[in-house]
């Protein structure tokens, strides 16, 4: 993207200089998009290239949660789902502010009902009922504020 001087990774090789790294995404006939925090190198998104989660972003997950985000619910995040807010089917991207641990009774209610998940960024996530009342949910842990999106 020529956004930086930041050495490139050569998957099988290691690291090659920028100019080589420019070259190379250019004439790619494709390649997988990794959006990873600045500072933990931990992978953040995967975009629309595959519906499952990475390990690390999963581990991530958890820690952010804790448990299920259903409003009151308190079901441990280990014997959860990651749930894509946005559906994979309707566009939903594989990434930190489209995922959110759900029990397997809350993500029936998620996806049979009329409830709505709205991500509103930092991990807090806003519930609207099917009669319209709204519920925030906060995560368990707050960690590093997102990384910019280029």
């Amino acid at each position: 993207m020529g956004l930086s001087e930041e050495a490139g990774h050569l998957e099988g090789y290691g690291p090659i200089d920028p100019d080589t790294a420019r070259r190379l995404a250019a004439g790619a006939p494709s390649f997988t998009r990794l959006l990873v925090h600045p500072e933990t190198g931990v992978v953040l998104s995967v975009g629309r290239t595959r519906y499952k989660v990475p390990k690390d972003l999963k581990r991530w997950l958890r820690i952010r949660d804790e448990t299920c985000r259903f409003p009151g619910c308190n079901q441990p995040a280990a014997h959860s789902d990651l749930d894509h807010s946005l559906d994979w089917q309707f566009q939903g991207i594989t990434a930190h502010d489209n995922l959110a641990h759900l029990c397997p009774g809350c993500h029936a209610l998620k996806s049979e009902t009329g409830w709505s998940l709205k991500h509103l960024g930092d991990g807090r996530l806003e519930w609207t009922s099917p009669t319209g009342r709204s519920f925030n949910s906060e995560p368990a842990t707050e960690l590093p504020a997102d990384p910019p999106t280029f």
